[in-house]
């Protein structure tokens, strides 16, 4: 899936591919991230190691859903879209109609600050959709911090319709004291 323009390619990790390296290339990827970011209105507020996780890459890998975005073979970004939504997602007025397995949610998507202006992130997302649409995906969901004003200026322009806030709870980590609606919901039908 390349992008002329940057030499972009996005790619769909498996689980052969999820090799220890690739993973800690990840996870220094978002941690790039969240050094760039932290206190900023766009701070994710990852505890690297925890969330992200490399388990989680593995696992997203195992089942096709991690996707990672490069420019001349560097990591530019990468995201999961996986059909597991937050516990919280089933009390959302969703505008469109889709069934489980029609609806892709999004999670970590994140370029690394070296990449950043190079406006990679509407082609690495519509290649996931490209990807996803295939599939018989009718929406892609996601979510992000009500304080995370940078990320909900990003989905915006993305294409993505602003649901307003909801409560989810997504159990022990760095988002379990978050007040009730302390995450701002998105939607994009495809």
């Amino acid at each position: 899936m390349p992008d002329g323009g940057n030499r972009l390619t996005v790619s769909r990790i498996t689980a052969e591919e999820a090799s220890a390296q690739l993973v800690a290339e990840l996870l220094e990827m978002y941690r790039a991230v969240q050094e760039a970011v932290a206190g900023t209105d766009n701070d994710p507020l990852w505890v690297i190691g925890t969330h992200p996780a490399a388990s989680q890459l593995k696992s997203a890998a195992e089942s096709e859903a991690l996707f990672v975005a490069r420019v001349d073979d560097r990591i530019a970004g990468a995201l999961i879209a996986d059909r597991t939504p937050a516990p919280g997602y089933e009390d959302v007025a969703w505008q469109v109609e889709a069934a489980p397995e029609e609806a892709a949610v999004v999670h970590l998507f994140a370029l690394h600050p070296d990449f950043r202006g190079q406006h990679l992130a509407r082609p690495f997302l519509a290649a996931v959709e490209d990807t996803l649409r295939n599939e018989g995906v009718r929406a892609v969901r996601l979510d992000t911090l009500v304080d995370n004003l940078g990320a909900q200026r990003t989905y915006e322009a993305l294409g993505f319709e602003n649901l307003g806030r909801a409560c989810l709870n997504y159990g022990p980590g760095p988002y379990a004291a978050n007040p009730a609606g302390g995450f701002v919901i998105f939607e994009k039908e495809l």
